[in-house]
């Protein structure tokens, strides 16, 4: 049994490929940055990721079914790229009986559930070269007002611009002041000032693609606002925007709100 033929078997799509981009992007870019041992894998690769995804897995509002499935999906991804976590493993193990039991996928994934346990209670090997890099695209649009949730708390952010360059199309996205305690309304956001002025709170961000967003992350709040964040731009000759991924941005968000007022 292989990990593609696992992942084939499961859906939504979109879930499964949103999970493997965010994966794919961070274990290469771990790769680039460290002699790539086990504890490298946890450390770079597992925080970021489940912070991202316990949006869905944890969220009392996801489908059942769904949350199964994602987490059959993170531990067959984080086998292939040289993770096995017990709670993940039990978890996903418990979830493919659950699958089964309520006929949620197909004939062949029942069939062969006791390969895909044995697969992923096996002890996973590290990757030799890094993953290829996923193509870029975005599902945003300018105009769109978006909130990323990161520690149970909401942060609203407004689309900028969409970036294109050889690598594909990602966003450029400016954060709003304060940080909520549920998904903020537009009307909340109306004569908000910026999270940081001089593009401090601007950020390119690879990886923000899908809307909604499969992870439960990121979730529209409004389109076509033609009005940004109100605050002091970028000045002359300075860096306009922060080139970064959706991983790597949850560490930017927690450095914009270290001393966050909350949002009213």
């Amino acid at each position: 049994m292989r990990h593609q033929q696992v992942l084939d078997k499961l859906s939504p799509r979109d879930l499964v490929r949103a999970m493997d981009q965010d994966l794919a992007r961070r274990v290469g870019e771990s790769m680039l940055r460290s002699r790539w041992t086990r504890a490298d894998v946890r450390q770079e690769v597992l925080p970021p990721v489940m912070a991202r995804w316990e949006c869905l897995l944890h969220a009392e509002n996801s489908r059942v079914h769904t949350k199964n499935v994602a987490w059959v999906a993170l531990a067959t991804l984080l086998h292939r790229y040289g993770v096995r976590d017990k709670h993940i493993t039990a978890k996903a193990v418990s979830a493919i009986d659950h699958l089964n039991k309520d006929v949620v996928l197909s004939d062949a994934f029942a069939r062969q559930s006791v390969a895909i346990k044995a697969l992923l209670r096996s002890a996973p090997t590290l990757p030799a070269r890094q993953p290829r890099r996923p193509t870029l695209m975005t599902f945003l649009r300018v105009g769109d007002v978006v909130s990323i949730q990161l520690d149970g708390h909401f942060h609203a952010a407004y689309v900028l611009q969409l970036h294109r360059d050889r690598g594909g199309t990602f966003p450029v996205i400016e954060f709003y002041a304060g940080r909520f305690d549920r998904i903020p309304a537009a009307e909340q956001l109306t004569g908000r000032g910026m999270a940081r002025e001089y593009g401090r709170g601007r950020f390119g961000v690879m990886g923000l693609t899908y809307l909604p967003d499969p992870a439960n992350q990121v979730v529209a709040i409004a389109a076509d606002r033609p009005n940004p964040p109100k605050g002091l731009p970028p000045r002359p000759h300075q860096g306009q925007w922060i080139v970064t991924d959706l991983l790597r941005l949850q560490d930017y968000i927690k450095e914009l709100y270290e001393q966050p007022r909350s949002g009213r």
